[in-house]
Formats: structure tokens, sequence, C-alpha cells
């Protein structure tokens, strides 16, 4: 194959792998998006593999990412580059497995390993990025989903993968057979479809087919309420104030105040129990002076219409150490709960170990360094159950949620503010993020935009309500509190590990045959 068709099929599969996050329509594509990608690896060499591999990157995650540019192209490029390092590595390590490994299975198993670890790799550590792991793409198909509550996200990458790469190495199969003329005919047709290959691609089809029929049936559970919803019952109002940075901090916080929604001159309808804010919303304890004007307000409307708040606060100690916070406040705006943010994004609320990476520095956009929090902190809602709390970044991660869900959670809440990226898909993307988090965990999301999206979402990942983007708006619904955990809440990635050590003990075996074979055939 010559270099300009690998080439081609290395941007032909970008193209579609960047188009099937970008567009809900587009979905679809990131189930054969990767088989030019695979097939152009088989035909190259080591440099030529790992170059290709990093154009892919390259375009793949300026596809997913290019959001940042409304912010900063100063951080954006240095995140490609980093990204790409990703692609760099599956390139070396796809073109040694399709050259070194004759067993195709344990070429599909292999690779769909190396695939799925990286993808557990940048859900973890203090730089976790998982902006454009697979399964994310297919946050729309709610039937095929439902897996991840048993094995998380990436049991969903692992089913796109597997897919891809059955598909790559059926359709090189076939190139390869239809090169010899002489292979024609019924016959030959017949030996074709005996292949490996194609066995492989078979069962990995069924598996789908399997996996799709179980999760439609799991949306059609009813359990005895409206949408099949137990536990206790709450009434929430998401005020989304779209405020931008200059307004929150600089001016005076009566910014923040909804119209007046409510009959009979209320601020919020009847009915309604919690008023959730977004991220960051005030500036310091609401009693501070310079928040008088919101304060005044929260505490005369908590009052009269007998409400619950909770809100997004900048916090800091004496000494001067800073938290990105939620708080809850009962009715006469005594603390009933605080979460401090465990997970700020690196470079962007703070400086990660500025001591050995200090010359990263210039990457450090961070108007104010937050001090990372410990401790995972579960807030009590009196009568209800117990929240688990995601500040913005931290619903990306899955382990954040699981954490919470396997100490007790019985609701998940995350708060956003993407104002800083005016109306880029980012807000989507973080929306996509929380329909994950429900689903993985069997719980109800409230997720509480500043510019929006805000939505509530149920434990199938049905987005119930939602509000539109850069509006002012106040968002009701009702949500569920369960402590019904899911097998993922419970075990995490325990099916991906035991997939690992199957595969590892087919590698073992493979090896082992293979160095038992060669003193045979020196003989």
């Amino acid at each position: 194959m010559s270099i300009y068709r690998r080439i081609f099929f290395i941007l032909l599969s970008s193209a579609m792998l960047s188009a099937s996050f970008s567009y809900d329509n587009f979905a679809f594509l990131a189930w054969v998006s990767l088989i030019p990608y695979f097939i152009a690896i088989t035909k190259s060499n080591m440099p030529s593999s790992m170059f290709l591999s990093w154009i892919e990157g390259i375009l793949f995650f300026a596809g997913v990412t290019y959001w940042f540019t409304e912010y900063s192209y100063t951080f954006w490029f240095p995140i490609l580059g980093i990204l790409s390092i990703f692609f760099i590595f599956y390139g070396a390590v796809f073109n040694l497995i399709f050259r070194r490994v004759r067993l195709v299975p344990l070429r599909i198993l292999l690779a769909s390993s190396v695939w799925i670890a990286v993808e557990f790799f940048r859900h973890r550590t203090f730089l976790a990025f998982p902006w454009g792991v697979l399964g994310y793409s297919q946050h729309s198909y709610l039937s095929f989903m439902q897996v991840s509550k048993l094995t998380g996200i990436l049991g969903v990458s692992l089913l796109i993968v597997l897919f891809n790469l059955c598909a790559a190495e059926f359709i090189i199969h076939i190139n390869f057979f239809n090169m010899d003329g002489s292979r024609s005919g019924l016959k030959a047709n017949r030996k074709l479809f005996k292949h490996t290959s194609f066995t492989a691609l078979i069962l990995v089809i069924s598996i789908l087919v399997i996996n799709l029929i179980s999760g439609y049936a799991c949306l059609k559970i009813k359990d005895g309420r409206e949408g099949g919803y137990t536990g206790e019952k709450l009434n929430v109002a998401l005020v989304q104030p779209n405020i931008s940075f200059d307004d929150k901090f600089e001016t005076d916080t009566g910014v923040l105040i909804p119209k007046k929604t409510g009959e009979g001159g209320r601020y919020f309808a009847e009915g309604s129990e919690l008023i959730v804010f977004p991220e960051s919303v005030i500036w310091g304890y609401i009693e501070r002076e310079r928040n008088k004007t919101f304060y005044e307000w929260v505490k005369s409307t908590a009052g009269e219409e007998n409400l619950y708040f909770m809100m997004g606060q900048i916090l800091w100690d004496e000494k001067e150490n800073y938290y990105n916070t939620v708080q809850l406040y009962d009715p006469q705006l005594e603390i009933l709960g605080r979460y401090n943010k465990i997970h700020p994004l690196p470079c962007a609320e703070y400086m990660p170990y500025p001591e050995k990476l200090g010359f990263l520095s210039f990457l450090n956009i961070a108007k104010t360094n937050i001090t990372p929090s410990r401790e995972f902190i579960l807030i009590g809602y009196p009568g209800k159950g117990r929240i688990g709390t995601n500040i913005c970044f931290e619903s990306t991660l899955g382990v954040i949620s699981r954490t919470y869900r396997k100490m007790g959670a019985d609701i998940l809440f995350t708060f956003t503010d993407t104002a800083g990226f005016k109306d880029s898909i980012v807000a989507w993307h973080h929306l996509i993020f929380s329909r994950v988090r429900a689903i993985e965990n069997g719980s109800f999301m409230v997720h509480s935009g500043n510019n929006g999206i805000s939505a509530i979402i149920d434990p199938f990942g049905r987005i119930l309500a939602r509000t539109d983007l850069v509006k002012k708006d106040v968002l009701y619904g009702t949500v569920y509190f369960n402590d019904k955990k899911t097998f993922y809440s419970d075990y995490g990635e325990l099916l991906i590990y035991i997939y690992f050590g199957v595969v590892a003990g087919f590698l073992i075996v493979y090896l082992l045959r293979n160095f038992c074979k060669k003193p045979g055939k020196n003989k």
C-alpha cells in the first residue's frame, strides 16, 4: 500500500472519529472510524506507523478539543501535543502486535487491551483528561450505554474497539485472499468465511446484539412509580444565571438573582424545595459585605418560600488557601454540609507540583490557585438522603462519582461554569460526562451550569429537562434519592481487569508455545 493511500486512510479515520464526537447524528461512525487506521498501521513499518499515528492523534484531538481556542491558543497547542503522544504509543505497540503475533484472535485481544489500558490511564493521575475516550461518543444510544452499569464507560469503548479490530482483520484477510487469482468459486468463498477473523467478527456482533437487547429491556423496566423511580422525592429548581467572570466577581451580586417565575409574586414555583446555583457563583462567604445584595435576597426568599439553597462558592482560610466549594443551606441559612473540590483542573485552577513542573508555568492560566481537598465528603439532605458532589471537571472522572456512590450517596450533583468558553460545545460535553456518570451509577444526576447547559438526568441517562445554552433561566424538575448501587458502583472496572488478565494469560500461553517450538526446528 502506497504512502499516499495510507495517509488518505489516516485522514478518513480521524475525520470519522472526530465527527462521531462532534455530532450526535454521526455517533455511529465510531464503529467504523478505526478500521482505516488499523489497516494503515498493518501496512507500515515502525517509523511510518508512529508518524501516521501522530497525524491521527493531532487531527482527532483537534476535532474534539477545538473549543479551547475560545479561551486560549497558548493552552490548546500543548494539550494537542501531549494527547497526540497517546497515538504515537498506539502506533508503536500496534505495529509490533500486527507484525509479531500471527494468531488473529490474540492480535485482536492484545490491541484492544492496549487501547483500553491507555483510556484507563487517561482517567487517572492529576493530569487526567478523558476527552476523546471512545465510549462517550455513544452517549445518545441509551440502550447500548446501559452496559456501563457493569463495566463503566471503558466497557463501551472496548466493544467499539473490538468491532473495529475484527472488521479490519477481516477486510485485510479478504484483500489478501483476493490477491491470489487462483482462489475463486464456491469452495474459495466457503474457505474465506471460515477464517478466524470472520468468526471473531460474528462473535463480537453477537455480543453487541445481546447488549442492545438487554439495554432496551433495562430501559423498559417499571418499578411501581412514574419512570420506574424509587426513593425519596425532591423538587428542585436550577438557577442558570448566565453571567461572565467579570460580572460574577467585579459587580454587584444582584446579577445572580433570577426573575420572579412563581405565582403570587413568588420567585420559584409552588412545591419547590431545593434551589441550586452553579459553580463558584459567590466569592467568599455569603454574609460577606460584597455579597450583601444576594445574601439579603437569599435570606428573605429562603424564609418566605421555605427553601433550601445549594450553591458553588470560592472560599479561603486564614492561611489564604483557596477552595472551590459547594455548600447546602437550610431555610434559616444554616450550613448543613460543605464539599471542597478534590480534583481542580491542572493549569486552569492550580499549578500541580510547581517545584517539579515549574518549566510548564507558562501554561498556568489559573486566576486563583485552588487547593485540592483530600477528603470525599457527602452532603446530607434532611429527610431525603446523601448527595455526592462533582465540581466541574470532576464529572469527567468516573472514579469520583463511583466513590461517592459506594460511600452511600443517594444522588449525584454536578456544578459547572463554562462561561469562559462562551457558547462552544464544551458545555454539551460536560453534560455528556454527567449523563454517563448517571448511567454508570444508576443514580439521578442534577447538572447545574452557569451559562448552560443545566439538566436533570435519570438513572438510565434520559435527560428529563434541560436549559438552552447562554440563557438566563430557571429549570424545574423532580429527582429521587435511591441507594440501589450498580455493579460498577460496587466493583468499579473489575470486569475490565478480568479482561486484561484473560488476555495476559493467552499471551503467556502463546509465548510459551512458540518458545517450546523453536528447539524442535533447530534439530
